[in-house]
């Protein structure tokens, strides 16, 4: 019996301890699910040869986590739309592949963009000793600088700055009058009311700007709940994103998304070169000459740009705090440390900052923009992690050449959304306060909107693969189901390429934009219904998938018009000011580029004399 009392308290110790952890929430174990599934017939109108992929690999074996070398973008081949999904595709692994203790994206190749000080950026080189640098909201502006917002009908309006009490207007009579308030109407009609209490008839709003006020618009305040827009037509435009500020957007599991922005070494170089006046070229490097110019200039400095032939590449990801994912150590999503915002939460309508804290983050999506021959205007792609947000409906060709149609998702579990079939989804909840409104600066105050707490909103991706249904979004694809097709497509390739156990596979490639034969931008998109609700073939230039977005960084301004361009674009006059034709100006395309200064070289040491012997 003595021999058996250690066997017996060896054996409850362990049924206790196996107990413990089935028991304990703590040390539950979550296992990584996938989500997101795409149709495996799809007609493989565009993928990557087998052989081809290999070679993207250092040492040209596919392997689970394995280095991809970048894409070669001086000698990009401009055939066709699959050309640039490749191109897109590859420039993604390549960013993601491992690298040390972080990945490409997070090694020196890289720069953090800072976090905007008075309209000043500063170039910061990725160390792997300190964390990157991340905001909680993204400042989105339109082509005139402006905050933007999307309608109930899918359109992109910039929201000029206006007051919302004694706001003034034109009446029918062409007399400015003050609007006292607003209230809703017969029809869903809204009536403008002056402060003698007689509602204005016909008020058109009074735009300062005189270019393109189609599109611009003065926001009111409804019944102190609600907002309705005007425009210089007496158009009133209703959405229900009514604060036109800072997108602030939260997971279903309580996390704050968080946004980095980056630019490769090439890019760096450049930006310095051509703000330094050295006789770089106006537009973003494209060519071996222009290429050879910017490493000529970086080795002068000591440096040598390992990757010179991925060309500038500017990249904007999104992010949220891996502790808050199931399992909570981020498994199944690309991590890396980060330093962001804390606030006090002690509110459920405005969160205060209080301080920073350096944590593990989870990328939930990347926009990848990046020159290459023939395209200064540059390839706007975008990916998105599978789990994120369930899809809208779409169609796509089966490999018999059949328009097969897939339902929109539906269930729980998503990140960006508890119900796939919520009736009303993308609505905003929150916004960045604004301190400035004239200048548009954004503070990092959180504040809720009008009818809402700060919290999760449910997430669609209202146009999945960057078209839209019925419309034409390039000359190669006739209907959007053979546009949807060359994504999904070159998805199924290439996910079916990638090693068992590769964490790049749980992202999915959204699709790409670029304009017809590199041209400047101009606000519009092939194909876009015009005058009349026809198909527009002639005016937009903005081509591949021409409404493209990506649910995590445009949730609330995802449109069924806009393409990326119609930000990235010329920015309008004011008045008195000679109206700017569109342009490939790095300063028009990008966001940060203005904002951005050069990079400071530390002063090279004076040669000391030669000491003669003896001396």
């Amino acid at each position: 019996m003595k021999k058996l009392i250690p066997t017996i308290c060896a054996l409850l110790v362990v049924v206790f301890a196996l107990w413990k952890c089935s028991s304990s929430p703590e040390h539950a174990e979550v296992s990584y699910v996938k989500l997101g599934s795409l149709p495996a017939d799809v007609l493989p109108c565009c993928i990557v040869n087998q052989d081809t992929f290999k070679n993207w690999f250092a040492g040209g074996k596919v392997t689970a986590g394995g280095m991809v070398t970048p894409a070669n973008s001086v000698a990009f081949p401009h055939n066709n739309n699959c050309d640039f999904y490749r191109w897109s595709e590859h420039m993604f692994l390549w960013i993601t592949s491992p690298d040390k203790n972080s990945t490409v994206m997070g090694s020196s190749v890289f720069y953090n963009v800072s976090v905007s000080d008075s309209g000043k950026r500063v170039l910061l080189q990725n160390n792997l000793n300190m964390p990157l640098q991340m905001t909680s909201h993204l400042n989105k502006v339109g082509p005139d600088g402006l905050p933007v917002v999307r309608d109930n009908k899918g359109r992109l309006f910039e929201v000029e700055p206006s007051p919302l009490k004694n706001a003034p207007v034109k009446d029918s009579a062409g007399k400015t009058v003050l609007v006292d308030h607003v209230i809703l109407g017969l029809k869903g009609k809204f009536l403008f009311v002056d402060k003698a209490g007689n509602t204005i008839k016909h008020p058109e709003a009074v735009i300062a700007h005189t270019n393109s006020q189609s599109i611009i618009v003065h926001r009111f305040m409804v019944n102190d709940k609600k907002f309705i827009f005007l425009d210089a037509n007496g158009n009133q435009v209703q959405s229900e994103q009514g604060q036109a500020t800072g997108d602030v957007l939260m997971s279903q599991n309580g996390s704050l998304v968080y946004y980095l922005t980056m630019v490769n070494d090439v890019y760096a170089y450049y930006l310095t070169m051509r703000k330094n006046l050295l006789g770089v070229s106006a537009n973003f490097p494209t060519t071996a000459k222009e290429r050879d110019a910017i490493c000529t200039y970086a080795h002068a400095h000591g440096i040598t740009l390992p990757d010179s032939n991925a060309l500038a590449i500017e990249l904007k990801s999104s992010w949220v705090e891996a502790s808050s994912l199931p399992d909570t150590t981020g498994a199944g999503y690309i991590t890396i440390r980060a330093d962001i915002q804390q606030y006090d939460t002690t509110s459920n309508t405005k969160w205060i900052p209080r301080g920073h804290k350096v944590v593990k983050m989870a990328m939930v999506g990347m926009h990848l923009v990046g020159s290459v021959a023939g395209h200064p205007e540059m390839i706007w792609a975008t990916f998105e992690h599978t789990n994120n947000t369930p899809n809208a409906a779409y169609a796509y060709l089966d490999k018999n050449s059949h328009v097969k149609q897939v339902p929109q998702d539906s269930g729980t579990g998503w990140l960006f959304s508890k119900n796939a079939a919520d009736p009303n989804p993308n609505v905003a909840h929150m916004g960045a306060n604004v301190i400035n409104s004239q200048k548009h600066i954004y503070g990092d105050t959180i504040v809720a909107d009008s009818g809402y707490h700060i919290s999760a909103s449910n997430t669609l991706r209202s146009q999945p693969w960057g078209t839209t249904a019925d419309s034409l979004s390039n000359a190669e694809d006739t209907t959007s189901a053979r546009s949807n097709s060359e994504i999904l497509s070159i998805n199924n390739s290439v996910l079916g390429m990638l090693a068992p156990g590769d964490i790049r596979s749980n992202y999915l490639f959204i699709g790409a934009t670029w304009t017809n034969s590199g041209a400047a931008p101009n606000r519009d998109s092939y194909g876009r219904h015009g005058a009349n609700n026809q198909i527009d073939t002639a005016n937009g230039v903005a081509i591949g998938t021409n409404v493209l977005s990506n649910s995590t960084m445009e949730t609330y301004m995802q449109s069924t018009v806009r393409s990326c361009f119609f930000c990235h674009s010329t920015h309008q006059a004011l008045p008195g000011e000679p109206q700017l034709p569109p342009s490939l100006n790095p300063n028009v395309l990008s966001h940060v580029f203005t904002e951005i200064q050069p990079l400071v070289f530390k002063a090279a040491k004076k040669p000391q004399p030669t000491q003669k012997a003896g001396k």
